[in-house]
């Protein structure tokens, strides 16, 4: 699947992301842009559920986290929703 457009970029340093790929990829309010080697890496964000944000601050808190740590832990993981069960780096 390669697709590649040409965009223009604003003034203000904006460009328009084409409809297809907006469509194709599902992307919403938000999205993570990250640089890489070869260039901007775009991914759409999925916020996690109301549900599944009470088990993830739960299983930090069981792996001891608490206060400044927990709540600074809590919002990077809650933009990944890669990470089902928090594991700190000295459980690895």
């Amino acid at each position: 699947m390669k697709d590649i457009k040409k965009v223009k970029i604003s003034k203000q340093g904006q460009l328009t992301i084409p409809k297809s790929f907006l469509d194709a990829f599902d992307f919403k309010d938000e999205v993570s842009v990250e640089m890489t080697e070869e260039g901007l890496l775009i991914k759409p964000i999925t916020k996690i559920s109301d549900d599944f944000a009470e088990q993830l601050m739960e299983s930090m808190k069981a792996k001891g986290l608490s206060g400044q740590e927990l709540m600074d832990t809590f919002n990077q993981a809650k933009n990944n929703v890669g990470w089902t069960v928090f594991q700190r780096d000295s459980d690895k």
